[in-house]
């Protein structure tokens, strides 16, 4: 009896094909999942880097009222708190009057030192006489410099110009009779006058800045962002000037950022989708910058060698985003 085989020779065929097709397309599919998984990476160590505002306050004072809180987000010119000053109504009144005195000496200085002296009709050259003039002139001139600094009072000064008027008389005396009196201006020396101007100057911007730190009763925000208040910042606590009172990270300044090794950052481009996870949220952003080390071989630090990617954040997180927060980048292919 014979056997037909030719109708399962067919089939074994038809199947045997299609099963090698299969296995064709499961392994191809399992490469290419394979390529793509190596290709990809995590970075666990992201952290949340942006531009930061400081707020200081600008003169001696207490706080009265905090408005805002650790966190929120507040825009540019918010009331963050109030202060009371501690400048005094006393205190403005002393910095007014020294600005009185800066002007009043500066402009006799500009004046110069008058000094009036008898003139005698046929002097008689005394060397003596001239040398112990030109000493006097010269203690006078010293002593205008250090009343200019502060450091002798007036009556010290007009001595000096005095005791330079007599001796330039006792200079030019003569047996002959006197004529009439001679006026000498003594300009005061340029350096005088610069120092004096410069005291005006001072005690005029002192003068400004006390008025300013009087009527700042209120700490604003300087930029749109999230607030940091700075530590123990509350109701009447004490703040001294320049000392810091919040930062504030600018809601369009900042981005996640992480470091890569040079054979992760081979895998990474501009524009390139991620998804990451911050404070528990997953989001998801664009590489926005890649920023290569620089080549140094005299470098030892490993960290230098590094590259650098920033990831956008969103822009209407819900949640807040803070500067030093850690995130957990996906980078695939």
């Amino acid at each position: 009896m014979e056997v037909d085989v030719t109708e399962k020779a067919k089939n074994f065929i038809r199947f045997g094909l299609i099963g090698l097709i299969v296995l064709a397309a499961l392994a191809g599919g399992g490469l290419y999942l394979y390529q793509h998984s190596n290709r990809g990476f995590v970075v666990s160590d992201a952290m949340v880097v942006g531009s930061e505002s400081v707020i200081t306050a600008k003169g001696d004072g207490k706080i009265t009222e905090v408005l805002v809180q650790d966190g929120d987000y507040v825009e540019e010119g918010t009331v963050i708190a109030r202060v009371e000053s501690k400048i005094t109504p006393e205190d403005i009144a002393q910095l007014e009057q020294n600005v009185q005195l800066a002007q009043q000496s500066y402009a006799q200085l500009q004046k110069g030192t008058t000094t009036v002296a008898q003139a005698p009709a046929a002097p008689v050259v005394d060397s003596g006489a001239q040398q112990r003039a030109a000493n006097a002139y010269a203690r006078m001139q010293r002593m205008n410099e250090l009343f200019s600094m502060g450091a002798i009072s007036a009556a010290k000064r007009d001595e000096a110009a005095a005791a330079y008027a007599a001796a330039q008389a006792a200079a030019n005396a003569a047996p002959a009779a006197a004529a009439a009196p001679q006026t000498t201006v003594i300009p005061t020396s340029p350096e005088v006058l610069k120092q004096a101007e410069l005291q005006v100057k001072q005690a005029e911007i002192a003068l400004a800045n006390a008025k300013n730190d009087q009527q700042a009763t209120e700490i604003v925000a300087t930029a749109s962002g999230v607030i940091s208040l700075a530590e123990g910042l509350a109701a009447d606590s004490e703040l001294k000037n320049e000392q810091e009172v919040a930062r504030i990270q600018a809601s369009n300044d900042a981005w996640l950022e992480a470091k890569l090794t040079e054979n992760q950052a081979a895998k990474v481009r501009l524009g390139q989708f991620v998804n990451y996870e911050i404070d528990g949220h997953k989001l998801q952003g664009t590489v926005k910058d890649i920023a290569a080390p620089e080549n140094d071989e005299s470098e030892s630090d490993q960290s230098k060698s590094l590259t650098i990617v920033k990831i956008s954040l969103p822009a209407d997180p819900s949640f807040t985003i803070k500067s030093g927060m850690s995130g957990k980048i996906e980078f695939k292919e």
